[in-house]
Protein backbone atom coordinates (compact mmCIF):
# COMPACT_ATOMS: atom_id res chain seq x y z
CA UNK A 1 0.00 0.00 0.00
CA UNK A 2 2.72 2.45 0.90
CA UNK A 3 4.23 1.63 -2.05
CA UNK A 4 1.59 2.27 -4.15
CA UNK A 5 0.91 5.74 -2.82
CA UNK A 6 4.57 6.49 -3.43
CA UNK A 7 4.24 5.66 -6.88
CA UNK A 8 1.08 7.83 -7.47
CA UNK A 9 2.81 10.56 -6.18
CA UNK A 10 5.72 10.06 -8.68
CA UNK A 11 3.78 9.90 -11.40
CA UNK A 12 1.33 12.59 -9.95
CA UNK A 13 4.47 15.17 -10.05
CA UNK A 14 6.10 13.82 -13.16
CA UNK A 15 2.35 14.60 -14.79
CA UNK A 16 2.22 18.36 -13.75
CA UNK A 17 5.79 19.04 -14.85
CA UNK A 18 6.63 21.51 -17.39
CA UNK A 19 8.72 20.72 -20.59
CA UNK A 20 11.03 23.39 -22.21
CA UNK A 21 10.77 24.18 -25.91
CA UNK A 22 12.89 25.80 -27.81
CA UNK A 23 12.73 26.96 -32.01
CA UNK A 24 15.83 27.59 -34.11
CA UNK A 25 16.43 30.35 -37.08
CA UNK A 26 17.19 28.65 -40.16
CA UNK A 27 20.68 29.61 -39.80
CA UNK A 28 20.84 27.45 -36.23
CA UNK A 29 20.62 30.34 -33.74
CA UNK A 30 18.40 30.36 -31.11
CA UNK A 31 14.97 32.05 -31.75
CA UNK A 32 12.94 31.33 -28.98
CA UNK A 33 12.71 29.40 -25.86
CA UNK A 34 9.55 28.58 -23.67
CA UNK A 35 7.55 26.03 -21.55
CA UNK A 36 4.63 23.83 -21.91
CA UNK A 37 2.81 22.35 -19.24
CA UNK A 38 1.21 18.74 -19.89
CA UNK A 39 -1.71 19.66 -22.29
CA UNK A 40 1.17 21.07 -24.47
CA UNK A 41 -0.11 24.79 -23.72
CA UNK A 42 2.64 27.39 -23.25
CA UNK A 43 2.84 27.72 -19.55
CA UNK A 44 6.05 29.29 -17.64
CA UNK A 45 8.88 32.15 -18.82
CA UNK A 46 9.69 32.39 -22.29
CA UNK A 47 13.02 34.44 -24.19
CA UNK A 48 12.54 35.38 -28.09
CA UNK A 49 15.78 36.17 -29.30
CA UNK A 50 17.02 37.70 -33.15
CA UNK A 51 19.49 36.16 -35.24
CA UNK A 52 22.59 37.86 -33.82
CA UNK A 53 21.62 36.51 -30.43
CA UNK A 54 19.88 39.85 -28.77
CA UNK A 55 16.53 39.60 -27.20
CA UNK A 56 13.85 40.40 -28.54
CA UNK A 57 11.01 39.51 -25.79
CA UNK A 58 10.82 38.04 -22.29
CA UNK A 59 8.08 37.51 -20.32
CA UNK A 60 5.58 34.59 -18.79
CA UNK A 61 2.72 32.53 -20.19
CA UNK A 62 0.16 31.45 -17.68
CA UNK A 63 -1.95 28.43 -19.46
CA UNK A 64 -1.58 29.94 -22.90
CA UNK A 65 -2.01 33.91 -22.02
CA UNK A 66 0.64 36.33 -20.83
CA UNK A 67 0.76 36.98 -17.18
CA UNK A 68 2.76 39.51 -15.54
CA UNK A 69 5.36 41.69 -17.01
CA UNK A 70 6.29 41.34 -21.17
CA UNK A 71 8.95 43.03 -22.33
CA UNK A 72 10.38 44.28 -26.12
CA UNK A 73 13.81 45.20 -26.77
CA UNK A 74 15.10 46.49 -29.82
CA UNK A 75 18.82 46.13 -30.44
CA UNK A 76 18.80 44.21 -27.19
CA UNK A 77 17.40 47.67 -25.66
CA UNK A 78 14.41 47.66 -23.58
CA UNK A 79 11.90 49.19 -25.70
CA UNK A 80 8.25 48.73 -24.24
CA UNK A 81 7.39 46.96 -20.94
CA UNK A 82 3.37 45.96 -20.37
CA UNK A 83 1.85 44.46 -17.57
CA UNK A 84 -1.00 41.67 -17.61
CA UNK A 85 -3.32 40.48 -15.19
CA UNK A 86 -3.81 36.67 -13.74
CA UNK A 87 -6.37 36.33 -16.77
CA UNK A 88 -4.11 38.01 -19.51
CA UNK A 89 -5.84 41.36 -19.33
CA UNK A 90 -3.80 44.53 -19.71
CA UNK A 91 -4.96 46.54 -16.36
CA UNK A 92 -2.32 49.09 -15.60
CA UNK A 93 0.19 51.33 -17.40
CA UNK A 94 2.43 50.49 -20.17
CA UNK A 95 5.54 52.56 -20.90
CA UNK A 96 7.60 53.47 -24.07
CA UNK A 97 11.47 54.22 -23.40
CA UNK A 98 13.98 56.00 -24.69
CA UNK A 99 17.21 54.09 -25.24
CA UNK A 100 18.72 55.61 -22.18
CA UNK A 101 16.16 54.02 -20.07
CA UNK A 102 14.13 57.17 -19.46
CA UNK A 103 10.17 57.11 -19.97
CA UNK A 104 9.21 58.55 -23.14
CA UNK A 105 5.27 57.70 -22.97
CA UNK A 106 2.90 56.00 -20.29
CA UNK A 107 -0.09 54.38 -21.35
CA UNK A 108 -2.73 53.62 -19.05
CA UNK A 109 -4.54 50.63 -19.26
CA UNK A 110 -8.07 49.51 -18.40
CA UNK A 111 -9.64 46.20 -20.34
CA UNK A 112 -6.92 45.98 -22.90
CA UNK A 113 -7.95 49.81 -23.98
CA UNK A 114 -6.13 53.01 -23.25
CA UNK A 115 -8.64 54.75 -21.02
CA UNK A 116 -7.58 57.88 -18.74
CA UNK A 117 -4.53 60.66 -19.16
CA UNK A 118 -1.73 59.67 -21.23
CA UNK A 119 1.73 60.83 -20.76
CA UNK A 120 4.47 61.85 -22.79
CA UNK A 121 7.98 63.05 -21.82
CA UNK A 122 11.06 64.87 -23.41
CA UNK A 123 14.26 62.72 -22.99
CA UNK A 124 14.92 65.04 -20.57
CA UNK A 125 12.28 63.50 -18.43
CA UNK A 126 10.31 66.58 -18.26
CA UNK A 127 6.52 66.28 -18.80
CA UNK A 128 5.47 66.75 -22.57
CA UNK A 129 1.91 66.38 -23.00
CA UNK A 130 -0.87 64.90 -21.19
CA UNK A 131 -3.84 63.44 -23.54
CA UNK A 132 -7.07 62.53 -22.25
CA UNK A 133 -7.95 58.46 -24.13
CA UNK A 134 -11.13 57.20 -24.35
CA UNK A 135 -11.57 53.39 -25.90
CA UNK A 136 -7.82 54.07 -27.49
CA UNK A 137 -8.72 57.12 -28.62
CA UNK A 138 -8.23 60.82 -28.01
CA UNK A 139 -11.40 61.88 -26.46
CA UNK A 140 -10.90 65.27 -23.91
CA UNK A 141 -9.01 67.80 -22.81
CA UNK A 142 -4.62 67.73 -23.80
CA UNK A 143 -1.98 69.82 -22.45
CA UNK A 144 1.57 69.82 -24.43
CA UNK A 145 4.31 71.49 -22.73
CA UNK A 146 7.20 73.76 -23.54
CA UNK A 147 10.54 71.93 -22.43
CA UNK A 148 11.02 74.10 -19.62
CA UNK A 149 7.66 73.00 -18.25
CA UNK A 150 5.33 75.91 -19.21
CA UNK A 151 2.13 75.25 -20.93
CA UNK A 152 2.52 75.39 -25.31
CA UNK A 153 -1.22 74.20 -26.18
CA UNK A 154 -4.33 73.09 -24.14
CA UNK A 155 -7.36 72.48 -25.79
CA UNK A 156 -9.41 69.01 -26.62
CA UNK A 157 -9.49 66.03 -28.83
CA UNK A 158 -12.80 64.58 -30.32
CA UNK A 159 -12.57 61.02 -31.68
CA UNK A 160 -8.82 61.11 -32.55
CA UNK A 161 -6.46 63.60 -33.00
CA UNK A 162 -8.48 65.85 -33.90
CA UNK A 163 -8.64 69.41 -32.07
CA UNK A 164 -12.19 70.62 -31.43
CA UNK A 165 -14.08 73.74 -29.63
CA UNK A 166 -11.59 76.16 -27.78
CA UNK A 167 -7.34 75.45 -28.53
CA UNK A 168 -5.29 78.09 -26.76
CA UNK A 169 -1.71 78.57 -27.53
CA UNK A 170 1.22 79.53 -25.16
CA UNK A 171 4.32 81.18 -25.02
CA UNK A 172 8.02 80.12 -23.65
CA UNK A 173 6.91 82.25 -20.95
CA UNK A 174 3.65 80.50 -20.09
CA UNK A 175 2.02 84.03 -21.56
CA UNK A 176 -1.04 83.50 -23.70
CA UNK A 177 -0.52 84.45 -27.73
CA UNK A 178 -3.35 82.86 -29.33
CA UNK A 179 -6.89 81.26 -29.27
CA UNK A 180 -8.57 79.43 -32.09
CA UNK A 181 -11.82 77.63 -32.18
CA UNK A 182 -12.20 74.12 -34.02
CA UNK A 183 -15.02 72.78 -35.54
CA UNK A 184 -16.19 68.79 -35.79
CA UNK A 185 -13.75 68.62 -38.70
CA UNK A 186 -10.77 69.89 -36.89
CA UNK A 187 -10.82 73.09 -39.10
CA UNK A 188 -9.24 75.83 -36.09
CA UNK A 189 -9.89 79.13 -37.09
CA UNK A 190 -8.16 82.22 -35.22
CA UNK A 191 -10.55 84.53 -33.30
CA UNK A 192 -7.91 86.22 -30.96
CA UNK A 193 -4.10 86.77 -31.03
CA UNK A 194 -2.08 88.95 -29.25
CA UNK A 195 -0.03 91.95 -30.56
CA UNK A 196 3.41 90.53 -30.61
CA UNK A 197 1.99 87.43 -31.70
CA UNK A 198 3.85 87.77 -35.67
CA UNK A 199 7.03 87.92 -33.60
CA UNK A 200 6.69 84.92 -32.28
CA UNK A 201 8.16 81.84 -33.88
CA UNK A 202 7.79 78.17 -33.67
CA UNK A 203 9.67 75.97 -31.57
Amino acid sequence: MIRFVIFLAIAFTFGCQKSKETTYYQNGALHEEYSINKDGIKHGKYHILSEDGKTLEEGEYHEGHFKGTRTLFTDGVKEIEEFYDDNGNLNAPSFIYYPDGKIKIEKPYVNNKINGILKGYYPSGALKEEVTFSDNEENGPFTEYHPNGKVHWKGQYLNGDNEYGLLERFDTTGTLIKKMMCDSMAICRTFWKSDNYPAYEED
